[in-house]
């Protein structure tokens, strides 16, 4: 892996991008969101909306929060998909009256296309994705384990959400940070990286 080539979790403050290109902040607006990955990744292009459901289309305010964090939650304004080497960044607005700044940033790790790894995800040294899911835990601080079969976690100190796919040995799939409270969703719950009210965000997608 070439190891110039990060992406730098700042947490409580964003994402530092690759090649001296400056940080992605929190509470950025859409437009300046997309201006600057524009001129950093190697292409920017909308987001589909299928299986997505808007903010009003939720009855429950909790339902809508983990959707949400989830990556369910459609914002038109937000519907940008970034690529770098070997991930796609997807960036998203806060709650109620908080859409029109950064308040969640999303990576997915793509399947390699050749031997080389891409970019690295980065937080206080540690290559997120470059390493099994189980090692990363042991150095992140205080993480906690969603239920279910897969290997997924929350490191609510730092607002991090981690996926895996529940294979031994492979790296996470997917993580999302969520940026400082208040976000917009403080009349749900003080949630950052999970809904602690217990929220359902497929609640509407499943007809």
């Amino acid at each position: 892996m070439d190891k110039g080539t990060v992406l730098e979790l700042l947490p409580g403050t964003g994402v530092l991008l690759p090649d001296g290109a400056g940080v992605l902040r929190f509470g950025t607006g859409a437009e300046a969101t997309r201006d600057l990955l524009t001129a950093t990744a190697s292409r920017v292009h909308p987001g589909m909306r299928c299986g997505s459901l808007t903010l009003k289309e939720y009855s429950e305010l909790r339902h809508a929060h983990d959707a949400w964090l989830g990556g369910y939650l459609f914002q038109p304004d937000w519907n940008t998909v970034a690529h770098f080497d070997g991930l796609r960044l997807l960036s998203a607005g806060g709650g109620p009256d908080a859409a029109d700044a950064l308040a969640r940033i999303e990576v997915w790790r793509e399947p390699p296309s050749s031997e080389a790894a891409g970019t690295a995800v980065v937080w206080d040294g540690v290559d997120l994705f470059g390493h099994p899911a189980e090692e990363t835990l042991r150095v992140l601080p205080e993480a906690v384990r969603l239920p279910g079969p897969r290997t997924d976690a929350t490191v609510p100190a730092l607002g991090l959400r981690l996926e895996g796919d529940g294979a031994a040995g492979t790296p996470w799939r997917r993580l999302s940070m969520a940026g400082p409270e208040p976000d917009g969703w403080g009349r749900c719950c003080g949630g950052r990286s999970r809904c602690a009210r217990g929220g359902d965000g497929m609640v509407g997608l499943m007809r």
